[in-house]
């Protein structure tokens, strides 16, 4: 892309008209639904009244979940569109820009009304701090001020609608924050970049630290253009639900960079020269109808198990009287089974959202060794790899996975002690302030130090033949589906109280047993240990034999 010469007043003439034009894309949205729901309401025997109510009736679903539903649809159809009239070429980059942002603020105020606002608000703010605050603090002023912002909403809905399931701005408000910190940190990556570049010695200077391989693919060097801006925050096909795509991923996208399956680190920014404006393929984009179709057929699967088999067995009747009384393999049984019934819908919602992303034409990933293309970029869950994992280090790798890579990026990778529980802690924060929720963190992260030192110390001595191999993947794969659901039962419950009473009636088995292998097998250490485990007699022999 050019490089640009912005100054402040610039970004903020331009930001102006923008910030009009989507105060009048609100109003006209306000209108029509005056108009319409107006309508409706003079007359209560219309038939859009009637397709309503009967489909709701007829699926279950709360007025709330039937919007998100048609918001998707909508948007689906959108996509499909948008890919198909606004392909990436020169001539359309600012065509995709506005369709895309301005497509996308119309289905936020059309699921959530005036609480769009709460989106528009934060991002006006962070973009103004990145313009004013110098970049060496600016990641960190934005993300204090993301958080807090979002926390804000958290403990709002806390005091309002206390134990409530329902589809509010919230949600787009946590993908929101992932998008501007991963922003702000991206920037601040640019600047160091930059100032490494400047100095004859840079590895003596510890504010400028060398970037990471990932850290210098992601790298932003100037801040983005209000209209870049506003079109990675409100982009239709990811408003709703997510899940997270990187700035520069985006921007690729957009420009059609990810067609030429080139990575994002191997071109540089700082070039001006006219060959950057190469990078617009003129081809015919590859196919998106399989990836589409075979998520939407597993969405397929999923809705059919959240409606029939979700609202019957739910995780509130794991501490009914009925089911603490039944003997403990039915516990078991049921606990297994109504906490896998509960993550149908996360299953059912990140894939639809990624066929969604996908019908844009956002989720391109380079190719394949088949030479098919892969799109995977936005992959946010595994559901076959998740429930079949033989250890909960796999769990968390194939579960809502951009957040992961986004606590990877902006905590892990960046912090030097304590880094397991600090990821816990800050997706802890990031999801809200429910008593169960930091249960079930805190949990987790001592069943992660569990399994890892169950695999250094343990499992070496399994590895003898096919069949103890065998056996212990079944002993981990039952122990991991144990441990994740004891954890994520809380996440369900989130009353301190009721989460206290299910793990009275479990008599606190997980969570000490968790505590004592942690400390016990050191898991909580990331240093491998010096001493290797002894060779059980059997394989001496054989090697010896050899």
């Amino acid at each position: 892309m050019r490089k640009r010469n912005y100054t402040l007043a610039s970004h903020v003439a331009e930001g102006y008209f923008f910030f009009t034009l989507i105060t009048a894309n609100l109003k006209l949205n306000h209108k029509l639904n005056e108009l319409v729901f107006g309508f409706i309401k003079r007359d209560k025997k219309n038939i859009l009244v009637w397709i309503n109510l009967f489909i709701a009736k007829r699926a279950g679903l709360p007025i709330d979940q039937f919007n998100f539903l048609l918001a998707e649809l909508l948007a689906l159809i959108f996509a499909i569109c948008f890919r198909r009239y606004l392909p990436p070429k020169p001539s359309n980059l600012i065509k995709r820009h506005l369709a895309a942002s301005l497509l996308g603020i119309a289905l936020g105020q059309f699921c959530f009304g005036s609480q769009i606002w709460h989106l528009i608000l934060q991002s006006c703010i962070s973009y103004l701090m990145l313009c004013t605050i110098p970049p060496k603090h600016s990641y960190k002023v934005v993300f204090i001020f993301c958080m807090t912002y979002m926390s804000a909403i958290h403990i709002h809905r806390l005091i309002y609608d206390y134990g409530n399931y329902t589809l509010d701005i919230s949600g787009p408000l946590m993908i929101n924050t992932q998008k501007l910190t991963a922003l702000a940190f991206s920037f601040f990556d640019g600047y160091r970049s930059k100032q490494r570049a400047k100095r004859r010695r840079p590895d003596e200077d510890k504010d400028c630290a060398a970037l990471s391989e990932d850290q210098d693919k992601q790298k932003i060097l100037d801040i983005p253009h209000p209209i870049e801006f506003l079109s990675y925050i409100f982009y239709f096909h990811g408003i709703c639900v997510g899940p997270l795509c990187f700035y520069k991923d985006y921007l690729d996208y957009i420009e059609g960079r990810n067609l030429l399956v080139i990575p994002t680190s191997g071109r540089q920014q700082t070039e001006t020269s006219d060959q950057t404006e190469e990078y617009h393929p003129e081809t015919i984009q590859p196919s998106t109808f399989w990836p589409v179709f075979t998520k939407l057929a597993q969405c397929g699967l999923w809705g059919y198990i959240l409606l029939n088999f979700t609202p019957v067995y739910t995780i509130e009747y794991n501490i009914s009287q009925e089911m603490v009384n039944s003997p403990m393999y039915k516990r078991i049984q049921y606990l297994l089974f109504s906490t896998f019934c509960n993550r149908a819908k996360y299953y059912f919602a990140f894939i639809l959202s990624e066929a969604i992303n996908n019908a844009a034409g956002l989720g391109l990933n380079g190719v394949g060794e088949n030479g098919q293309p892969k799109w995977n970029l936005l992959t946010n869950i595994k559901p076959l790899q998740l429930e079949t994992a033989t250890s909960l280090k796999v769990v968390l790798d194939v579960w809502n996975m951009q957040t992961a890579l986004w606590l990877r990026r902006i905590c892990y990778d960046r912090i030097s002690k304590g880094r397991t529980l600090g990821v816990f802690v800050l997706s802890a924060l990031w999801h809200g302030f429910y008593p169960g929720y930091y249960v079930c963190f805190i949990l987790a992260a001592f069943e992660t130090y569990a399994g890892r030192g169950i695999r250094r110390q343990i499992r070496p001595y399994f590895q003898v033949n096919a069949i103890t191999k065998a056996i212990y993947a079944c002993i981990t794969w039952f122990g991991t589906q144990v441990g994740l659901n004891f954890a994520v039962t809380p996440f369900v419950l989130m009353e301190v109280q009721k989460v206290w009473y299910f793990y009275k009636t479990w008599y606190f088995i997980v969570p000490i047993a968790s505590v004592v292998l942690a400390l016990t097998l050191n898991g909580a250490s990331t240093k491998k240990s010096s001493k290797k485990p002894e060779v059980p007699p059997q394989e001496k022999d054989e090697k010896k034999s050899n």
